[in-house]
């Protein structure tokens, strides 16, 4: 089994269907980030550890719980370190980086 730090994306139109999904995520680390300029809408990221094995059935799941909850299920990531040559976990998940604030 080889695991490695993903991370969901989903677009709400309000911050309270976002926390309604967050909750039924309760395996996954969340984040709620509110609209910018760019992105109009209510961004949740969901991460955890993944099993590659198993991505295609987490990614299955994950879409059908952001789907009931009115949300638009943008895919995920891994994000890559090339510096250490592994991946980690989304700096945008751990507050590394801030995604209102890209150019």
């Amino acid at each position: 089994m080889s695991m490695i730090p993903y991370t969901h994306w989903a677009h709400f139109p309000n911050e309270a269907s976002a926390r309604r999904c967050a909750e039924d995520l309760p395996d996954y680390v969340t984040r709620i980030r509110e609209p910018w300029e760019e992105v109009p809408e209510w961004l949740l990221l969901a991460g955890r550890d993944v099993d590659i094995d198993g991505m295609i059935e987490r990614h299955n799941e994950v879409q059908a719980i952001v789907e009931h909850h009115g949300g638009l299920y943008d895919y995920g990531e891994s994000t890559w370190d090339l510096s250490a040559g592994q991946a980690v976990a989304d700096p945008m998940l751990t507050g590394e980086r801030d995604a209102s604030k890209d150019d």
